[in-house]
């Protein structure tokens, strides 16, 4: 599907009108109408109801809409990163990270690069684990963090490297509503039968067994959940709708609140997790062992 057709899709949806589509992209509105149709005619659906003086989503259209953006949004970001590659000094330095919780390593450890050579280029991903170590080995990313918590962070190969940079335990956050919060540890009995979320950006089979792996106990796999964005684990936290995984030591201010506890498990040593930098088994660049260096301190 060309790119430039879902672009005149998010106009279209933008504006509720063909013609202004049209003036926007110095288009004529036959040829908006037509890209339209195109794309209609590839999925197999009406994505607008063309009313006489307004055109509207059809709810196929407003389902298609959040990934028409999301495709847009990535192949747009793509080309800048190509473009500042080109435009770059030769220190390129190709990250990525898994969470928000960890993110805060590298923003820190990249800061200080920055202050000593801000012409520096930087390009940070964010992805799922399995996602960025396949980046990594294929040269796509030079670093990325991942968590080694009941399984390691990597697999065992001769091609990737790993060093751990953090370590703490795993907390489990639980809200004031619920009696549980007024204990100072959790039992395995006490999660036995909740909903438990984890944050992952992407869909993570890695992420889902090192929690399983962690809670030996937990029978249904359906009791541990993803969730797409930090915010929404927070909040049903909050409100006593599901436990949730939280990193010690990497919780960020912004998350903490007083409708939120933090509870350490009974037995912590099943419970203690590294922060993992990953990257491939060559010889290093000058850029990447200052990261390192500065991930390490």
């Amino acid at each position: 599907m060309e790119i430039e057709r879902l672009k005149t899709f998010l106009s279209v949806a933008q504006y509720g009108s063909f013609q202004k589509a049209a003036q926007r992209a110095f288009l004529s509105q036959r040829a908006v109408s037509k890209r339209i149709t195109a794309i209609e005619q590839e999925l197999g659906v009406t994505l607008f109801d063309r009313g006489r003086n307004r055109i509207t989503l059809t709810s196929e259209g407003r389902l298609f809409l959040s990934s028409a953006q999301d495709i847009v949004n990535s192949y747009t970001n793509t080309v800048a990163e190509i473009q500042q590659v080109k435009q770059s000094s030769p220190e390129v330095l190709r990250v990525g990270y898994f969470s928000a919780f960890e993110q805060q390593l590298l923003q820190n450890a990249i800061f200080k690069m920055l202050q000593d050579n801000p012409r520096m280029q930087v390009i940070i991903k964010e992805g799922s684990n399995e996602h960025l170590t396949r980046m990594v080995k294929n040269g796509d990313l030079d670093l990325a963090l991942s968590i080694n918590y009941g399984q390691p962070s990597v697999k065992s190969t001769a091609q990737l490297q790993t060093k751990a940079i953090f370590s703490e335990t795993m907390v489990m956050g639980v809200s004031t509503l619920n009696p549980l919060s007024k204990q100072t540890v959790l039992a395995s009995a006490d999660i036995k039968d909740v909903p438990i979320l984890y944050y992952s950006s992407e869909s993570s089979t890695f992420l889902l067994e090192s929690f399983l792996a962690s809670f030996p106990f937990i029978q249904d796999y359906e009791q541990i959940r993803r969730v797409a964005s930090v915010e929404q684990m927070n909040i049903l936290v909050a409100l006593n709708k599901a436990f949730a995984f939280y990193p010690e030591g990497l919780i960020p201010s912004t998350l903490k609140n007083d409708h939120i506890r933090f509870l350490p498990f009974a037995d912590k040593s099943t419970q203690s997790y590294t922060i993992d930098a990953v990257y491939k088994n060559v010889r290093l660049s000058h850029t990447l062992k200052r990261l390192l260096t500065e991930l390490c301190n």
